[in-house]
């Protein structure tokens, strides 16, 4: 008896611990890091550098946050230079999180400027103490160049915790606006090393199809990044549903786009 009353408790206090708690106050994230991606064996790499924080309203379940981040992607020695910012406003308890998230990304290559805006719905289900379900989806609306119009995106994941402290994700996506269409995928782990340093390192492989008005074009590569949290938590599991959500707003795929523009169609 006295035993089952002991694991009683330790499932418990894993549980307690794995969920998101009812506090109040500025939560957030740093992050810097790198990306290697290849196109029909064309190299990109790209460094970024953003944050976002996270304020939760007390006395309510409303969150509101925001970010931004800038990259330079290059290719073939062609800078890209990347400005993102967007927020959220969510309800947010021990079991969920969900609110309408927005965003806007404006992209210069070539001397053709790129500004697109998102708006759509985010959310987060707290499966489990170790399981994190996540859906997304929306419109999008901007221009390329001379091009503009209309589209949307929709994309889900899923993050499982092998311990507090080690998450392995996988995140897919579904983006188009105009003529341009392209999905998204990543796999990978996130590791916070030590319990008294609030920093995580993150790796993912990534896969990218793209069709630019009728050209195809696929990417792999490789995503390093690593983010230091501030706020309520101590383990990596408590600063993810704490924190800011990752809103994973659509961004244009520049390593595909920066190869289209200097490797013309015969």
């Amino acid at each position: 008896m006295r035993f089952t009353m002991l694991l009683l408790g330790a499932a418990a206090a894993v549980a307690t611990s794995a969920n998101a708690t009812d506090w109040t106050g500025f939560s957030g994230t740093i992050t810097g890091g790198y990306n290697y991606s290849d196109v029909k064996g064309a190299p990109n790499n790209a460094f970024d550098f953003g944050g976002a924080a996270n304020y939760a309203i007390p006395d309510t379940h409303l969150n509101v946050q925001g970010l931004v981040d800038y990259s330079e992607t290059k290719s073939h020695s062609t800078p890209v230079d990347t400005w993102t910012s967007g927020g959220a406003v969510t309800w947010r308890d021990a079991n969920y999180a969900v609110g309408f998230a927005g965003g806007y990304n404006s992209s210069r290559l070539l001397g053709i400027s790129a500004g697109y805006g998102n708006y759509g719905l985010v959310g987060e289900y707290y499966a489990a103490p170790d399981l994190t379900l996540r859906l997304r989806g929306g419109g999008i609306s901007g221009s390329f160049g001379p091009l503009s119009g209309d589209g949307g995106y929709y994309g889900g994941g899923a993050t499982y915790y092998v311990t507090p402290n080690l998450s392995l994700t996988a995140d897919g996506a579904y983006n188009t606006i105009s003529g341009l269409h392209w999905a998204t995928f990543e796999v990978g782990p996130e590791y916070k090393p030590f319990d008294a340093l609030p920093v995580s390192i993150l790796a993912s492989y990534t896969h990218d199809n793209i069709n630019t008005y009728g050209r195809s074009l696929s990417s792999d590569g490789l995503m390093v990044r690593l983010a230091w949290h501030f706020g309520e938590g101590n383990s990596l599991v408590e600063f993810d549903r704490n924190g800011p959500l990752n809103l994973r707003n659509p961004q244009l795929p520049m390593d595909g786009l920066s190869y289209t523009a200097t490797h013309p169609a015969l």
